[in-house]
């Protein structure tokens, strides 16, 4: 067929009118194969060749090493794509179930996460001004009421948009599908002569992303509304707006309270920030996240947000609360302290940002150079006692079923990953022999633990439950028994 085709000339329009690849630019487009990536990749390859254009693609598809043989025909058909239009090609692997139980991730966070890392290498190596993936209007529509079903914050119902700085690379990613829905898309893959793959994960009814778009909206486009998805793009587009207003107007209030700002480190007034509306609260705290980080992590929920609001407005004059990212917020008396960087000038606090601990396995801790290790053992092979200062025997069996609880590393058939952190507000812990669960300052308290050693002491957790006090002492829920079968063999180490 003709490459110049109403849709084709549709999409050009929208890339002119929103700026999204201008002459000379270097763009990274993402090809999994599939029919809105190949679609994309067409019309762009088409598109590099008019009048005023003239600029350059660079193929990238990722294998996340999770569907075998199948994956790997489809990097093959990326390559053979690629070379069929005259265009270089990167193909990456990786391993994203294992990265997946390393992290605590759904497969899907997991798989998203090493894609945009791998696309945003692949364009810092060649140097590209942008990176195109080929989102479309259907798959906004899923955006959108997936995040009502979390139970996002008005922001996140603004869905995706079709351009958005991604800081850490310093390129754009574009989304010049964004406005078309899935079945022009469909079409006109079909109509120039190619056959996408398919990927069998997106029929997988285990995905909830899969679950919203075969059931959930075909039920809610029958029973309750038929404009359901004209609806929820509707919302969207409407809270872009309110969301731009909000950010400039963040920005401005935001000044107010920025006493002193460094890298890896921003220092507000208490005061002046506890003066702010509850709402306004939020929106300067996420903008410091992502001032910090650059982005502001899923991870960076309702519940953190909360808990750091409590200890910046409540009676609490010191404490702290870590993010995701390796960001803590601390509240020293009447100053408000985000960081990232842990040592030098920007040092406020004598601590390290959490860690996860691979079991068995090790990690590095803080800047004391202390390891801590976890290996597995049996009740026969043990030394009895442990020298406490180094050591924690724990019940294997008890640390997998609190790790599978609510918390947020939970446990796949017993291949399980701590938390190693410092203490945080609210802390409670169950020392060995005690009646029950006390405040872990009580504990401290009791132990007369100095303020500033508290900070450094590390915490193992499991799930919610933190069942070793480093050097000190271990949860009584995790203590041997005569009916312990495996033992977790906790230490610290000096490197």
């Amino acid at each position: 067929m003709s490459f110049i085709s109403p849709f084709y000339e549709s999409v050009k329009k929208v890339i002119i009118n929103e700026q999204l690849i201008k002459k000379d630019d270097k763009v990274v487009v993402a090809v999994s194969g599939g029919a809105d990536s190949l679609s994309l990749l067409i019309l762009l390859n088409r598109l590099r060749s008019e009048p005023g254009f003239s600029f350059n693609i660079h193929v990238a598809h990722l294998n996340h090493g999770l569907r075998g043989e199948s994956a790997a025909r489809d990097a093959q058909f990326v390559r053979l794509t690629a070379k069929r239009f005259g265009l270089p090609c990167t193909v990456g692997r990786v391993k994203a179930g294992e990265y997946k139980k390393r992290w605590g991730l759904s497969p899907e966070d997991a798989a998203r996460r090493l894609r945009y890392r791998f696309l945003q290498q692949v364009a810092l190596k060649i140097r590209a001004d942008s990176i195109a993936v080929g989102h479309n209007r259907d798959d906004q529509v899923e955006t959108v009421l997936l995040n009502i079903l979390r139970g996002t914050g008005p922001d996140g119902l603004t869905g995706m948009k079709l351009r958005r700085d991604m800081k850490k690379s310093g390129v754009i990613l574009i989304r010049p599908l964004l406005n078309f829905s899935r079945r022009e898309i469909e079409n006109f893959c079909r109509e120039s002569g190619f056959n996408p793959r398919l990927d069998e994960t997106n029929l997988d009814p285990r995905y909830l992303r899969n679950k919203i778009r075969k059931d959930v909206i075909p039920y809610l486009e029958k029973n309750v509304n038929p404009k359901l998805k004209e609806g929820l793009l509707r919302l969207s587009r409407l809270l872009t707006l309110d969301k731009d207003f909000w950010d400039h107007f963040v920005e401005d209030r935001f000044k107010t309270v920025v006493l002193e700002e460094k890298p890896g480190c921003l220092l507000l007034d208490r005061r002046l920030f506890a003066r702010e509306h509850e709402a306004l609260q939020g929106r300067m705290l996420r903008l410091a996240v992502s001032r910090l980080l650059e982005s502001v992590p899923r991870g960076v929920d309702y519940r953190r947000i909360r808990a750091a609001l409590d200890l910046v407005n409540k009676n609490k004059p010191r404490g702290a609360v870590f993010f995701p990212g390796g960001m803590a917020l601390i509240r020293d008396y009447e100053k408000v302290i985000l960081q990232t960087d842990f040592s030098g000038e920007n040092c406020h606090l004598e601590r390290f940002f959490p860690v996860l601990l691979p079991v068995p396995g090790e990690v590095s801790i803080g800047a004391q150079s202390i390891v801590l290790r976890a290996r597995l053992s049996r009740p026969g092979n043990l030394a009895w006692p442990p020298d406490e200062k180094k050591e924690a025997y724990l019940d294997f069996d008890r640390v997998v079923e609190l790790s599978s609880g609510k918390g947020p590393l939970a446990a796949e058939e017993k291949d399980i990953a701590l938390q190693v952190r410092t203490r945080m507000p609210g802390d409670r812990f169950y020392p060995l022999g005690a009646p029950g669960k006390k405040k872990l300052k009580d504990y401290f308290i009791d132990r007369k633990i100095s303020w500033k050693e508290r900070d450094a002491i590390p915490l193992v957790v499991a799930g919610d439950e933190i069942i070793w006090v480093a050097g000190r002492q271990i949860s009584h829920l995790c203590r041997i028994t005569g009916e312990t079968k495996k033992i977790l063999i906790l230490s610290l180490e000096s490197r």
